[in-house]
């Protein structure tokens, strides 16, 4: 038996992380299977004043805060601008008018990565693999919760 292509294993790995970053995901925990939104809509919440959210279940304890969560909208802003460099850079058409821009982008990513020289899946697949991370930590996911998903 032989080994994957290294070219099919960071295309697997840049699926599954657009896929976090675009559509809800799935944990089991305790034999539940519980659903939360797709990383960039937890993104976009936690960068309306007052919605912060925990996704160990709940909304955070009562207590002073700021209005605005900072960190979430610089990261939502690097990634949108990062998105948005990939995509001139792949020459890709745009999406249709009524389509969430940045996640109909990040799908076609995946489906433009096949034809790409294998340096350069590997370069995209590590920027979406530091977008994914971001996401995920901006909008409140602890460490042990990002093992999970991954």
């Amino acid at each position: 038996m032989t080994a994957p292509h290294p070219t099919t294993t960071r295309l697997a790995t840049l699926t599954a992380h657009v896929d976090q970053l675009t559509r809800p995901i799935h944990v089991a925990i305790q034999g539940r299977v519980i659903t939360h939104p797709a990383l960039l809509d937890q993104l976009r919440a936690a960068c309306v004043p007052g919605r912060s959210t925990t996704y160990s279940g709940g909304r955070q304890p009562p207590g002073s805060r700021p209005p605005l969560r900072v960190d979430a909208v610089d990261t939502l802003a690097e990634i949108n601008v990062g998105i948005s460099a990939w995509h001139a850079r792949l020459a890709l058409p745009s999406p249709p008018r009524n389509a969430d821009w940045q996640k109909a982008t990040l799908r076609a990513f995946v489906g433009a990565a096949p034809s790409l020289a294998p340096a350069l899946v590997d370069y995209l697949t590590d920027e979406v693999i530091d977008w994914w991370r971001a996401a995920a930590v901006a909008s409140g996911w602890q460490p042990a919760q990002l093992r999970k998903l991954q």
